[in-house]
C-alpha cells in the first residue's frame, strides 16, 4: 500500500515542480514575451514588444527645435533656426504587425548671421509654399522575433512626397538667379529598410540596434548601409533613457563609386529620456548632435507626447 502511494505522489511532485517559480522569482515579475492587450501592455520601455498589440492605437504629437550653422555663408547667410511641429499615427494592425502614418509643420524659421546678398536682404529658402513640410513617411512593421531576451522587427518606410519649388528673383535686374525644390519632383524619393533590433543584457539594461540600417534612393539609385548603436538604461518603470549613435556609414552609387563616412566624420548621438506616468502614456524628449564630426554648433532638441488607446 506505502508502493502505490509513493508512485502516485511523484507524478504530482513532479507537476508542482514544473509549475511552481524559480527560486527568488517574484510573483509580480513583467511579462516580457506578448502578446499584450491595453490592460496588461508593459509600462517599462524595456518590456515592451517592438510593435502595438492588435487594436491598439497610438497617437503622438511632437515639437522640435533645429539649430544649424554653416561654415561658409550660404547667400549671406550663416545658420537657420528652426521649430517645427509633427504628428504621428501607429496601429496594431495584428500582435505582429504595426501600420505607422506621420506629417511634420514648420513653425518658425530664423535666419542667423545674416549679411545679406548682392544688397537684398537674407530671404527664406523653404521651398514649401505653407508651413506643410510636405512629406508623410508610411512605415510598416514586422515583429520577427519577440522573446524574453532578444527582440528583432523589420521595418519598410516610404517617404513619400508632394513636391513644391520657389523661384527667388534678386539683384536689381530682378532676373531669375536660383530656383529651390524639396527634392527631385518624385513621389517617393526613397526607400528605407529597417532591423531595428533590442538585447535585454539584465531587467534595467539593454542594448539597441539596426534602427536605420539600409536606404536606396528612386532616382539616382544610391544605396546607403547605416550602422547604428545604442544602449537603453531602465532605472525604473517610469524612466528610461536611451543613447544612440551612428558608428559609421556606407554609401555606393550606381557608377559603383563608395563613400564612407565614421563617427570622427560626420557622426550622430542622439539622448532621449522617456518618463511614462500612465501605463498608456509617454513623455518623450531628446537632445540630437547631428554632425558631431564638424563640432557641436549643429543640435537637434525635441519634446513629444504619447498616448495609446
Amino acid at each position: 500500500m506505502a508502493g502505490a502511494r509513493h508512485r502516485f505522489a511523484l507524478p504530482v511532485i513532479a507537476v508542482l515542480a514544473i509549475l511552481a517559480p524559480p527560486a527568488g522569482a517574484e510573483p509580480g515579475a513583467a511579462r516580457l514575451v506578448g502578446p499584450f492587450t491595453r490592460d496588461d501592455y508593459p509600462q517599462a520601455i524595456i518590456d515592451r514588444p517592438l510593435t502595438l498589440p492588435a487594436g491598439m492605437i497610438e497617437a503622438e504629437i511632437g515639437a522640435q527645435f533645429t539649430s544649424l550653422r554653416f561654415e561658409t555663408p550660404v547667400f549671406g547667410v550663416g545658420g537657420t533656426d528652426d521649430w517645427d511641429g509633427d504628428l504621428a499615427v501607429r496601429v496594431g494592425v495584428t500582435d505582429r504587425i504595426q501600420l505607422e502614418a506621420g506629417t511634420a509643420f514648420s513653425l518658425d524659421h530664423t535666419l542667423r548671421d545674416e549679411q545679406g546678398f548682392q544688397g537684398v536682404p537674407g530671404f527664406d529658402v523653404r521651398p514649401s509654399l505653407t508651413s506643410w513640410r510636405r512629406i508623410v513617411p508610411v512605415r510598416l512593421s514586422l515583429l520577427a522575433l519577440d522573446t524574453e531576451t532578444l527582440d528583432t522587427a523589420v521595418t519598410l518606410t516610404l517617404p513619400f512626397v508632394a513636391h513644391a519649388s520657389r523661384t527667388f528673383f534678386l539683384g536689381r535686374s530682378g532676373e531669375k538667379v536660383v530656383t529651390f525644390a524639396n527634392g527631385d519632383g518624385r513621389v517617393l524619393p526613397e526607400v528605407d529598410l529597417a532591423a531595428p533590433t533590442r538585447w535585454r543584457l539584465t531587467d534595467w539594461l539593454w542594448l539597441r540596434a539596426g534602427e536605420n540600417l539600409f536606404a536606396v534612393t528612386t532616382g539616382d539609385g544610391i544605396a546607403q548601409f547605416a550602422f547604428d548603436l545604442g544602449v537603453g538604461v531602465q532605472p525604473h518603470r517610469l524612466f528610461a533613457v536611451t543613447l544612440d549613435s551612428r558608428m559609421a556609414s556606407i554609401a555606393f552609387d550606381g557608377g559603383g563609386h563608395e563613400t564612407s563616412q565614421t563617427l570622427a566624420d560626420a557622426g550622430t548621438i542622439e539622448l532621449t529620456g522617456f518618463f511614462t506616468p500612465l501605463r498608456n502614456v509617454d513623455v518623450v524628449g531628446s537632445l540630437g548632435l547631428p554632425n558631431v564630426g564638424r563640432g557641436f554648433d549643429d543640435y537637434v532638441t525635441r519634446i513629444a507626447v504619447r498616448a495609446r488607446i
